[in-house]
């Protein structure tokens, strides 16, 4: 469902610098800590409940929606988090602004499965992200991706396989959401309550070359 424009978000974002990365401040961004990159954060449950399990990492949630962003900002803010930024912005923009090799690790929560064949291209599990994504891991770098999609879920499984670089640590149809590292999304929470399967997957980073 589309969210609606809310226009105190885009005030709120403005006046929290110190919480919303621009694309100039990315830039100046130090990797000083374990950083990991959330792509499609929605209202920010998952980076608000992830960050404050884990202080002592950085995360980037990345949202193009402005109203989400802002929501996710006010979150942020109001329970005083230190260690969570929110970019809104599409991440094709953001991925030449991340230096190589600098994450350690990316969330792909409920991403749009774009069904249509003619949307594959869209899929942040298709080639082109993959590869992406491989540039801006550390060496073992992880990725983690959790949907209520089956036929994404089964093309995203099909897609780590395939593409050079990537080794499948994980699978699980059924998850039960008690990993440590990971947190409860909006979408997940809902979707639990209605009785839906969470497919997640885990995957690591290996060098291209097989050595």
């Amino acid at each position: 469902m589309r969210t609606k424009f809310k226009p105190w978000t885009v005030e709120f974002l403005n006046e929290h610098p110190e919480i919303n990365l621009t694309l100039e401040t990315l830039k100046d961004h130090k990797f000083l800590s374990p950083t990991y990159l959330e792509i499609g954060s929605g209202k920010g449950d998952f980076i608000l409940k992830i960050a404050k399990k884990h202080p002592e990492i950085t995360f980037l949630g990345v949202e193009k929606n402005i109203t989400c962003a802002g929501i996710t900002c006010k979150k942020l803010s109001e329970n005083e988090i230190k260690n969570a930024f929110i970019i809104s912005e599409d991440i094709e923009k953001v991925f030449s602004l991340i230096s190589a090799t600098k994450i350690d690790g990316i969330f792909l929560n409920f991403s749009d499965p774009w069904p249509k064949k003619r949307h594959e291209k869209r899929r942040l599990t298709s080639k082109r992200f993959l590869d992406k994504y491989h540039e801006l891991l550390k060496p073992e770098g992880s990725l983690f991706l959790k949907t209520d999609n089956k036929d994404f879920f089964n093309y995203s499984v099909n897609m780590f396989a395939l593409v050079k670089g990537w080794k499948i640590i994980s699978t699980n149809e059924n998850y039960d959401g008690k990993k440590d590292f990971d947190a409860e999304s909006e979408y997940e929470f809902s979707f639990r309550n209605l009785g839906q399967n969470i497919y997640r997957l885990e995957a690591k980073k290996e060098n291209k070359n097989g050595i």
